[in-house]
């Protein structure tokens, strides 16, 4: 499943392609901002990090069984800083403990395919793009 979103600045774009994996998995509309995750991904260039972002985001999904309704980014580097250093990013997931009784679970992401996403400049913003396995 192909899996693609556009924003004004990179932080948008990430965020809105984040919240488009949890919304593939669960109804974004029965989600609460009742807690907070905190997400780390590092990359050695934009598709690198933009893999990264999706794969953390889909580990707190799978592995801690949370559901996010919102995206809050606390840092976000995408200049290439002197000496190799990773592109970063620190991010806040606002939503909540999956409940059964109250979430349907849409899908079921196993994974991020391997073929590397896409971060490209359009416009005055930005789309990604990437591949779930669902």
């Amino acid at each position: 499943m192909e899996l693609q979103a556009e924003g004004f600045t990179l932080p948008e774009a990430f965020a809105r392609i984040g919240l488009g994996l949890f919304a593939t998995a669960v109804d974004p509309a029965s989600v609460v901002e009742a807690d907070v995750r905190e997400v780390r991904a590092h990359g050695a260039g934009l598709p690198a990090l933009l893999c990264h972002w999706l794969q953390e985001c889909l580990y707190v999904h799978e592995v801690e069984g949370f559901a996010c309704r919102s995206i809050d980014f606390a840092v976000f580097d995408s200049a290439p800083a002197a000496g190799g250093e990773a592109l970063r990013l620190h991010a806040f997931l606002r939503g909540e403990t999956i409940d059964p009784s109250r979430h349907r679970i849409k899908a079921v992401i196993r994974n991020i395919r391997e073929e590397p996403p896409r971060v490209e400049a359009r416009g005055g913003g930005f789309t990604v793009q990437a591949v779930l396995e669902v």
